[in-house]
């Protein structure tokens, strides 16, 4: 080190000039003793003692503001159902495009299986409810937010029914309890792409399934019972999220409003039709209502929040208005499978009539149908892709699917697996059927075959025993086509905990000449946490462009911007999101005109 030399016991007084990344110099004074001691850490015979904060330079203050305004600074959060066809700014897709995965309930497995649509990979698979509890889920109903919802066939314990609520992590790195990475590790540590799960024990890691077969323990200690807020605690999988009990029994029917809210109904082929509707962060029950002997099987809620449900051994499907509180018995022999068009137009199969009803928006049974499906008989799911409002129907009879176009003529008839039941189309535009008999779910990409209008591209295997059912929104595209919403959702790193951000402000302007038209909003919302991890477990408050708010305090900043659109005359209308700003309390705010 060109030191004179120097004995054991002898000691060197030096000073350390180091530069932080703020410029500043930053002296340090530090004593190296020298050694004849083999086991002391030594450097060239020196022993060096200095504490650790005399090496860290001192942090930043305050954290800087941060901008989002062209397509890098976009890409830094998750886009559903948000187009990037003009750069550097946000609108909606005119082409729903929800998240990439399909969730299918394995019904006699008591699991529910999320597939990556694009790979075919599972990501997971859980329990539908805890230990000891009645399973056998049968509908799967993916929110706007990636989470899904699926009902127990099999719960009627006390006069009640169930249903659970999982929700979506995608990211992140697969590591053991210590954080040591480990591709086969229990745990996932952040940062994440994008997650709803919520860290129940604070480690700053998510324990969640790594798969098909991984399923994780569920005891049941104080779920099982539901409750007012019905938050999941005994979970081994920190992404169950809600399991609440329900007053329709052996529960089917599973729909999502525009409100994120979701309506459940029980289904005994006896003559009880009861519906709850559950908050969708908490599982409280919020409204309650009986069918007027008729609805439960099963169906979906259209853009006017309209409930239609199906109801086979009554044969009669539900129209339900919440919001006058009055509904109808639509005569429909066999109602099962339900599908809704781009035009509002419900599609509902008649299982033992091997056909098809179409019904406007109002509730009329349209001329000339039902229609014969083609195809084995038996027909259950149904499903619209938005792109040409073509109508695709599991044939649960034999091996195929039939599709047909808008008048509910038959265009082809594709060979599938075993008792097809399910179907539903994905962010790609792709149809996915679940085959009860074959135990595997299928890809059918419309455009394919020598025709050109379809054929199985893609076959993931579930194992044996799965049976999967389904006939429900099983990639959220329904939810997200009928409430005409499109989420950008985004964290930013203050690096210093407990921060308190104060303002946020958005330009919807500059970049396009009617940002907002009639009838279209956007919306943000924000939560922090001092960690990744803790954001899921806040609640979001919503903010006024500009104007300060409280009570937002953590390193972390998650912002979520909800754009809802609107259709004029036929035609789909978008707001538009130029730029955003978020901004800590300490720094110097935004001037807000009055």
């Amino acid at each position: 080190l060109g030191f004179p030399a120097l004995s054991a016991g002898d000691f060197l007084a030096f000073e350390l000039q180091t530069y932080c990344e703020d410029g500043g110099l930053f002296h340090l004074l530090g004593v190296q003793f020298f050694s004849s001691d083999p086991g002391s850490a030594t450097l060239d015979g020196a022993t060096i003692f200095t504490s650790e904060d005399q090496f860290s330079c001192p942090g930043p203050e305050c954290p800087d503001e941060r901008t989002y305004t062209y397509d890098a600074d976009f890409d830094e959060g998750t886009l559903v159902n948000i187009s990037r066809e003009v750069p550097d700014q946000l609108q909606l897709s005119e082409e729903t495009q929800p998240f990439p995965f399909i969730c299918v309930a394995a019904s006699a497995r008591g699991t529910i299986i999320r597939i990556d649509t694009n790979t075919g990979d599972v990501l997971g698979e859980y329990h539908s409810a805890p230990e000891g509890r009645g399973l056998d889920p049968s509908r799967t109903t993916v929110d706007l937010y990636g989470n899904f919802w699926s009902g127990n066939r099999e719960e009627q314990e006390d006069g009640l029914g169930s249903i659970v609520k999982v929700g979506l992590v995608t990211g992140g790195t697969r590591v053991n309890a210590d954080g040591t990475p480990n591709p086969d590790g229990d745990y996932l540590a952040p940062p994440f792409e994008y997650s709803t799960c919520v860290d129940r024990d604070g480690d700053g890691l998510i324990k969640t399934s790594r798969g098909l077969g991984d399923i994780r323990d569920w005891p049941d200690i104080t779920d099982g019972a539901g409750g007012v807020t019905a938050l999941v605690e005994d979970a081994d999988d920190e992404c169950i999220l809600i399991y609440q009990r329900v007053n329709g029994r052996n529960t089917r029917h599973v729909s999502v409003n525009a409100d994120n809210n979701v309506w459940v109904g029980g289904y005994n082929f006896e003559d009880e039709h009861d519906f709850d509707l559950l908050d969708g962060e908490t599982g409280q029950i919020l409204d309650s209502f009986t069918g007027p002997g008729c609805g439960g099987y099963g169906g979906l809620i259209d853009g006017n929040g309209i409930i239609w449900s199906a109801s086979i051994t009554h044969n009669a499907l539900l129209r339900y208005d919440p919001s006058t509180g009055t509904g109808e018995c639509i005569p429909v022999p066999w109602s099962y499978g339900l599908g809704i068009d781009p035009n509002g137009f419900i599609w509902n199969s008649m299982y033992v009539e091997d056909a098809i009803v179409k019904i406007s928006p109002d509730g009329v049974i349209q001329p000339g149908f039902p229609k014969a499906t083609g195809g084995a008989a038996e027909d259950r799911g149904v499903a619209v892709t938005p792109v040409d409002s073509h109508v695709w129907v599991a044939n649960s009879g034999g091996s195929d699917v039939s599709r047909l176009d808008n008048d509910g003529n038959v265009l082809k008839v594709i060979p599938v697996g075993l008792i097809p039941t399910g179907v539903a189309v994905d962010a790609n535009g792709k149809v996915w059927v679940t085959n009860l008999g074959s135990d595997n779910v299928m890809r059918i990409d419309p455009d394919a075959g020598g025709d050109g209008l379809g054929e199985v591209d893609l076959t993931v295997d579930l194992g044996d025993g799965a049976g999967p059912y389904n006939y429900s929104d099983m990639t959220g595209i329904v939810a997200l086509q009928m409430a005409q919403e499109g989420t950008w959702t985004v964290e930013y790193d203050g690096q210093i905990d407990g921060t308190e951000w104060g303002v946020i402000t958005w330009n919807t302007e500059w970049c396009v000449d009617n940002p907002e038209p009639e009838g279209t909003r956007v919306t943000v919302e924000v939560r922090a946490a001092d960690t990744l991890t803790g954001l899921a477990s806040e609640s979001y408050v919503e903010v006024d462009n500009g104007v300060p708010f409280s009570g937002v305090t953590g390193r972390y900043i998650q912002i979520r911007v909800t754009l809802n659109g609107t259709v004029w005359d036929n035609e789909f209308v978008t707001p538009v999101l130029c730029d955003l700003t978020v901004w800590p309390t300490c720094a110097d705010l935004p001037q807000v005109d009055d």
